[in-house]
């Protein structure tokens, strides 16, 4: 009896090795979902749509995005985080570093239940005013709002509003964060003079800038944007608590095999880094940002914690 069990525990593990590398080899062997969390033709969704594209071209296989909407995204991650782990149900996302300090409940533990695949792409925030206005640079715009004393500035998203906050607080001004539900809408209060300033997302805001009626007066991204680089970033003006910006990654649920999660680490940073996709980008108003598994984890990593602390200094609270 017991050399049976032997005989059938060693058979077992035999097959078991056999059959979880066999997993990563045949891989993919059905169409792959890509679920998005925003609305169809949003910049994300174009994004997801091709990446979509060309992990289908490379792949051979059908690569089908689905908007799952709601949540700032959350609810696609949180379908992903409870789906198949086997690398047929993926998510692209915004990531939840800030999303975990202003919802109360995600519905799912974003450091544990998803795993990160790589990053796709950035949506930098410009600091914006109206290019009527004289001041040529943001320590223009700061002495100004100072002598000026009733300020204010659009708070469209929590990006939005912690960099007003910030800006606010590094240079001793007063301004009220003025609630808004689009970036087209704090254009349009900008230019009629309803607003002093904004951290606005870049894909509304540089066709105005292009056309001379937004001045960029710095940007949040840690490095220049491709799409405007003699715009400084506000590290280079000395604003240290900067350095943030829209993302989309790709994630996966936590259990998928390393030997899917290697797979469609490569398809994203192939796309990534591409020549074609660096031109795609500059025509939607994005900028590149592509890591692999890990260089993104460690970045995300530093997000989870930076985002405490801004959500802090912002008065941001979960509901």
């Amino acid at each position: 009896m017991q050399l049976w069990r032997t005989a059938f525990t060693a058979l077992a593990l035999a097959f078991a090795a056999q059959t979880y590398p066999a997993q990563g080899q045949d891989y993919p062997s059905k169409p792959i979902q890509i679920l998005m969390g925003f609305p169809a033709g949003s910049g994300l969704d174009i994004v997801s749509r091709y990446y979509a594209n060309h992990i289908q071209k490379m792949t051979g296989t059908t690569v089908v995005v689905q908007n799952r909407v709601g949540a700032n995204g959350m609810i696609a991650m949180a379908a992903v985080a409870k789906s198949q782990p086997d690398g047929h149900t993926i998510v692209f996302g915004p990531g939840a570093s800030a999303a975990h300090v202003v919802i109360k409940s995600l519905g799912f533990d974003p450091q544990k239940d998803l795993v990160p695949v790589g990053s796709l792409v950035a949506f930098p925030f410009f600091l914006v005013v109206d290019n009527a206005k004289p001041y040529k640079s943001a320590s223009e715009l700061a002495a100004a709002l100072k002598l000026k004393g009733k300020v204010s500035h659009a708070s469209a998203n929590s990006l939005s509003h912690v960099g007003g906050v910030l800006f606010a607080r590094d240079n001793g001004i007063d301004a009220a964060a003025v609630p808004y539900k689009s970036n087209n809408d704090v254009i349009r209060d900008i230019l009629a003079g309803d607003l002093d300033y904004a951290f606005n997302e870049a894909n509304s805001s540089l066709a105005m800038m292009r056309e001379g009626k937004l001045r960029a007066l710095g940007v949040t991204l840690r490095e220049r944007s491709d799409n405007a680089p003699d715009v400084p970033t506000m590290k280079e003006l000395g604003y240290q608590d900067f350095g943030f910006h829209g993302f989309m990654a790709a994630y996966a649920p936590s259990a998928t095999p390393q030997t899917i999660l290697a797979k469609l680490e490569k398809w994203v940073v192939e796309i990534g880094r591409s020549e074609e996709t660096a031109a795609f980008f500059k025509k939607i108003g994005a900028d590149r940002f592509s890591m692999n598994a890990a260089e993104f984890a460690a970045w995300e990593q530093t997000e989870f914690a930076a985002w405490k602390v801004r959500a802090k200094i912002a008065n941001l609270e979960a509901n």
